[in-house]
């Protein structure tokens, strides 16, 4: 379950203060999902509320693949039979050393369903349309799954 509102407005500067001082690391997920030629970007109701894909950390005892099906599901009701993982990136951004896993998979299914107090939209977007403003990590996945497109 995630955080209300209240969390990030008034909670979340004292943990920022936390990683300033601590600086942990943390592990988490992206997943790129790909409907015919369209990718699924969601914007989320709290920090910037910029466009990104779905993710988020990975919980204890729980692998990075397990993590990055059940964020997908949790944010977008999307079910993803195959993941692949396309790479990782590091990240000092909030001051923690976090790595993040990141996935690509692939559905037929275009229903998009999600919480509307973590979820402000989702959309299905053809690729000659990203939209912003969007998270940096947008930009990471993309590289790491055009990465993997020239390797196949």
């Amino acid at each position: 379950m995630k955080p209300p509102q209240i969390y990030y407005n008034f909670i979340r500067p004292f943990q920022y203060l936390y990683y300033f001082l601590i600086r942990p690391k943390t592990y988490g997920v992206k997943v790129l999902i790909r409907r015919d030629n369209k990718f699924l970007f969601i914007r989320n109701t709290y920090y910037l509320k910029h466009w990104t894909f779905p993710g988020g950390g990975i919980e204890k005892n729980e692998s990075p693949e397990q993590s990055a099906r059940r964020e997908t599901l949790e944010e977008t009701g999307i079910s993803i039979s195959k993941l692949t993982l396309i790479g990782t990136y590091k990240s000092t951004r909030h001051y923690k050393r976090d790595t993040v896993y990141c996935f690509y998979g692939e559905t037929k299914q275009n229903k998009i369903s999600f919480d509307p107090r973590e979820v402000l939209e989702a959309k299905w977007i053809g690729i000659k349309h990203f939209p912003t403003p969007r998270s940096f990590a947008v930009d990471e996945v993309l590289s790491l799954y055009q990465a993997n497109l020239q390797l196949s």
